[in-house]
Order: structure tokens, then sequence, then C-alpha cells
């Protein structure tokens, strides 16, 4: 993705622009969630000290009637009111990213790490499966894991990979007398933190202040494979089935399925 054009805020900068330019609600959600105002006396402060922020970014226009440079305001504009979106929660870095579908030939990319957030257009020759991969710190490889079967993981198998001790998952992935497969999904599990990284498909509608997902996909990532959650059995057979696939054939196939939700052909 170029690199050119790229936008920083921090948290507190993001919030208070967005207060300026009337998106109050959103606002105080970001505000809350954080905990960065508490009482009068400090949100008379964080103001005073996004404005200082946003004056030596090159992002305060004392001419225009928010403060708001005008560029920083359309792009607010952008992002609150794009109604199809895909969040994707990387749970080893707790990095967050979000595509949000602007039209058929553009999209805002939103990147959040700790405190800051990052927003690029990026252009329409940059492939999403390599922005995907990139987030995930996964490898450029299309590597098949030869003779690993799909595991059917019951709905209590799947809780107890959750909340076992670290070292239960350990010893099971230690365990030669299992198959290769559930050996290496134990490993892998464990070094996610026992947790499922998700991309979310979701809609919002900035004025009902309501997001509705769509679908979601859940994965663990593997030295060189993607570890996919096919879970349509659940509500049947209380089951899922964890499934083996090559990086890059995943990353192209979910591509291949955030155009389809955004109505984009490519």
């Amino acid at each position: 993705m170029s690199a050119t054009g790229v936008i920083k805020l921090t948290v507190n900068e993001l919030a208070a622009s967005l207060s300026l330019c009337g998106y109050e609600s959103i606002a105080s959600q970001i505000i809350n969630d954080h905990g960065l105002v508490k009482g009068e006396e400090q949100f008379s402060r964080f103001v005073q000290e996004t404005e200082t922020s946003l004056t030596q970014k090159g992002y305060w226009d004392s001419n225009q009637k928010t403060g708001v440079a005008r560029g920083l305001e359309d792009l607010l504009y952008l992002l609150v009111h794009a109604k199809k979106k895909i969040r994707s929660i990387n749970m080893q870095t707790r990095k967050v990213l979000i595509i949000h579908f602007l039209n058929k030939d553009n999209i805002l990319v939103q990147q959040i790490e700790e405190a800051e957030h990052r927003f690029s257009f990026p252009d329409k020759a940059d492939k999403l499966s390599d922005l995907l991969r990139t987030h995930y710190d996964m490898p450029n490889t299309d590597r098949v894991m030869n003779g690993w079967q799909p595991l059917q993981l019951s709905e209590q198998l799947v809780d107890e990979f959750h909340t076992s001790p670290a070292p239960v998952v350990q010893a099971m992935a230690d365990d030669l007398n299992q198959p290769a497969s559930i050996r290496h999904f134990a490993s892998d599990f464990l070094r996610n933190g026992q947790e499922f990284n998700n991309i979310s498909f979701m809609e919002s509608n900035y004025v009902k202040d309501h997001s509705e997902f769509d679908n979601v996909q859940f994965f663990v990532p593997g030295d060189h494979c993607i570890w996919h959650m096919d879970y349509d059995g659940l509500e049947k057979n209380q089951h899922v089935m964890m499934q083996s696939v090559p990086v890059n054939t995943y990353f192209e196939e979910v591509q291949n399925a955030i155009y389809a939700f955004f109505g984009i052909s490519h």
C-alpha cells in the first residue's frame, strides 16, 4: 500500500476532531471506552491539548467553522458515513484493521495500533489480500500441508481450548500419540493467546447508531498455513471443522468475499 497521504491521529485527536465536526455520539463513545476525560476540568484541558497537537500536525484551521482542517474534516465525513466495512483483529498484536467501503472505486483503510489511528486511501492496484496478510504477520506462501485432515472439534472442546491452562494445551501439542494436525493446531492456538483471530463483515448506520454483523470469519494463524473455522455444523451438530488452508489461498478467498460484500467487480 502506498504510504502517501497517510493521516495519523492519536485517539485523543480523533475523538476531539469528531466532536468538533458534529459527531458527538461517536466521540463520546471513544472518550468513554478509553476513559480519556473525567470531569469538566479534564475536558477543558483535553480540548486545549488536542487543539495544540492538531495545530502542530497541520490539521487545525482557525478559518474553518469547526476549527478542523478541511482535509481532515472531509476524511471524518467519509469515515462516519461509510456503511459497509470489514474489521480485522489480530489477537497476538491487538492491532485492528478496518476497511471502509466508500464506492465502487474507493475504500478507506483505518489501522489502529495502541493509541494511534492511521488512515489511508489505497491504490486500486493494491491487493486487499496482501493488506490482510501483512496485518496478520503471515508469510507470503502457498505451501500446502499434505496429509493434514480437517479437525472436527465439539463446541465443548473449543471452549476447553479457550479456557484450559496453557500447560494443558502445551501438553496436547507435545503428545506424540496425537495426530500431527491436532498437535500443530494446539501449538498454534496457544501461540495466538488461546484466541481466534476474526474478520467481521459489518454494516453500520451512523444516524441510528447501530451496527450489524453480516458474517464473521474465525481463524488461527499457523507457521505456514491458516486454520479456518467452518462453523456451519455448529447449530445442528454442535461441532466445528478446523481446516488447514494455504496462507495466500485463504486471504485471496477472503478478498473475493470482501469484493462480493462491497459489490465490487475485480
